[in-house]
């Protein structure tokens, strides 16, 4: 595919101790440099280091999050509200835009570390600078992955509503809302579909019983009819909370990973192609 682009830099702020399944997302990023950039903000590290030549981790503590909020934007955040993080993260371009120069990048987008990247630059749309807003998800923008034209970010900072959907305490996905796409798609098209960038959550597949499949910088989705989509990324948010989720991290220097309900492992291993296989109807 023909892609009319420079580089997008997805803005990921992370309290708490980092999961056992980043490296994973880590190295999956890898292969889209140099096209994406992920900055990573961490209250677990004290100076800036590159994983690799598409991940920064960046220190940076919650409190420093409201504090650079409130003197950029008079964004006014009381309490320690981790899951509205979803929603800060859409003005990290204005607090976080010299430090990172961000001006140098086209797109600015979200994204979440719960997931596994493909090779991103063949789900990209035509013509990319046409689109206001690319997501993850068929309408809406969505949380594993969103990019917005930086040209428009404009819309986003002067948005009379910013103040009180910011500061409130309560979670409504805002990120993940057909108001946030209207806002930055007032006069442009926007592409927004599942299809390609998240085939887990396309039609024709079964969402509830997938497994995935990343080999050498290319991510597949399986699901229970044995229905095979290769796709932009894997999210697998559901399972990785649960008990049966584990993490083998001698994986991470394997050429490919099996990811199921029942974790990340060597997908060539006989046991890890079972699970793979078991997950889909278990």
């Amino acid at each position: 595919m023909l892609v009319s682009f420079s580089r997008a830099a997805f803005l990921v702020p992370f309290f708490g101790a980092l999961p056992s399944y980043f490296p994973f997302w880590a190295k999956s990023c890898e292969i889209n440099s140099p096209h994406f950039y992920w900055f990573v903000y961490s209250d677990q590290i004290r100076s800036r280091r590159r994983v690799n030549r598409a991940v920064t981790l960046i220190p940076y503590q919650f409190d420093e999050m409201t504090a650079d909020l409130n003197a950029a934007l008079g964004i006014e955040i009381t309490g320690h509200h981790l899951r509205r993080v979803c929603d800060y993260r859409l003005y990290f371009y204005w607090i976080r835009r010299e430090a990172e120069s961000l001006d140098q990048f086209d797109f600015i987008g979200f994204t979440d570390v719960d997931m596994v990247y493909g090779d991103l630059m063949n789900f990209m749309p035509e013509n990319m600078a046409d689109y206001a807003m690319i997501s993850g998800d068929d309408g809406l923008p969505c949380g594993p992955f969103t990019l917005m034209r930086r040209s428009d970010l404009h819309r986003l900072k002067a948005w009379e509503g910013m103040r009180s959907v910011m500061e409130a305490s309560d979670h409504h996905a805002f990120d993940e809302s057909l108001e946030l796409r209207e806002l930055l798609c007032e006069n442009s098209p926007f592409h927004c579909q599942a299809q390609g960038l998240q085939p887990g959550a396309s039609r024709g597949m079964n969402s509830r019983h997938l497994c995935g499949l990343w080999r050498r910088g290319r991510v597949w989705v399986y699901d229970c009819w044995m229905r095979r989509r290769e796709g932009g990324f894997y999210h697998f948010s559901r399972h990785k909370n649960r008990a049966r989720f584990k993490v083998d991290g001698t994986a991470l220097n394997e050429s490919a990973w099996g990811i199921s309900k029942f974790g990340i492992g060597d997908s060539e291993t006989g046991i890890n192609k079972l699970k793979m296989l078991a997950s889909l109807y278990v």
